[in-house]
């Protein structure tokens, strides 16, 4: 099958094994695969990434650098064949699903970040049986790509505890900012401030529901707060920028009592100075997990028009495209989410065709 396969640091085309369903998996064709920005930290910052999973003990995110890596993990696919003990799939059904698989030795590996099993960013994948979701007929295959990275976004304002009466603040309005403002608009939540420096991505916080959109060059969201915020209302901040110096910045702004939930990854080392938020009496969440149950009902929250996913997606780029449009994450005007669709041949970024 062929691939994008990030070998020795670069990208390249390659026709590569395709990969055998064991017992309670399932072998599925990419019909989309999101680009995300954690596969722009597994790309350009290989070392830190590997050390800080192994840091943290998180097996499902340790790969053999030398060896060849199929990334993508923002996937919508097609069912091509089951394996042993799997029922009620049935062949070309669209799927989407948290992408992981177990190892031979019971062992969770994510799809896209293991060289055993191949990511979206190829023309096929096996998947877990149990992880899956069946899209509805009516969801175009690409749109319904956009539910892992809009599911972090809801699921960690689950997490978070946010609610009527609090207000919230979230930075940064890439994909997963936005699923954050979409979960805090479906809870009541108000005023919700989005800071975020990009036209584009501003004009998305506002289609998904955000009170006040600011850009921080222009106006720090901390002071937009206090124009607005009744007198001791709960403040829930999401730190989706994943910048380095945010964190830090946020505990000197943010008011006494508040909660801030860390879902942007910085990737390299940061100091912040914890005092602070100690005598702020701050609570923190860093957030890697969300409540599963929250994947399938994103996916409904697409389906039913509830959220306008299709929005977000502003290119599309075949294998051989996938490295220029990696690089298009560290300019956020260029886009919002570009899809690999295995169909579409050279390096270009072409404009969306979600019918497909």
């Amino acid at each position: 099958m062929r691939a994008a396969v990030l070998r020795g640091g670069s990208f390249t085309v390659e026709d590569i094994p395709e990969p055998t369903p064991g017992p309670g998996q399932v072998l599925v064709e990419t019909a989309a695969c999101g680009i995300c920005g954690s596969d722009l930290s597994a790309y350009k910052h290989t070392a830190e990434f590997l050390q800080a999973s192994i840091d943290s003990e998180t097996p499902s995110f340790i790969f053999d650098p030398d060896a060849d890596l199929v990334m993508g993990h923002e996937l919508s696919a097609r069912v091509v064949r089951t394996g042993p003990g799997v029922e009620g799939f049935d062949e070309g059904q669209v799927v989407v699903g948290l992408p992981w698989a177990l190892d031979g030795g019971g062992t969770l590996r994510t799809i896209g970040y293991s060289n055993q099993f191949p990511g979206g960013f190829g023309e096929r994948m096996v998947m877990q049986a149990a992880a899956l979701v069946k899209v509805p007929d009516h969801v175009p295959a690409a749109v319904a790509a956009l539910t892992e990275p809009l599911a972090v976004g809801f699921g960690n304002v689950a997490r978070s505890g946010a609610e009527k009466g609090g207000g919230a603040i979230v930075i940064g309005a890439g994909p997963i900012g936005l699923g954050a403002v979409g979960g805090l608009i479906e809870r009541g939540v108000a005023p919700v401030i989005v800071s975020e420096p990009s036209p584009r991505r501003r004009e998305l916080a506002r289609a998904f529901g955000a009170h006040i959109v600011v850009d921080p060059a222009e106006q720090d969201p901390f002071a937009a707060w206090r124009e607005v915020a009744e007198a001791g209302q709960p403040l829930t901040v999401f730190e989706c920028s994943g910048k380095a110096g945010m964190f830090n910045d946020v505990l000197y702004k943010v008011p006494r009592g508040a909660t801030v939930m860390l879902i942007g990854v910085c990737m390299t080392m940061d100091s912040f100075r914890p005092v602070v938020g100690i005598y702020k009496d701050l609570t923190v969440k860093m957030c890697l997990t969300y409540p599963p149950e929250q994947y399938p009902a994103t996916l409904q929250r697409i389906a039913d028009g509830t959220v306008d996913a299709a929005s977000l997606v502003t290119g599309e780029v075949g294998f051989g495209g996938v490295a220029a449009a990696i690089d298009t994450l560290g300019r956020p005007d260029d886009h919002v989410k570009v899809l690999v669709r295995p169909h579409l041949d050279g390096s270009e970024v072409h404009a969306p065709d979600l019918t497909r």
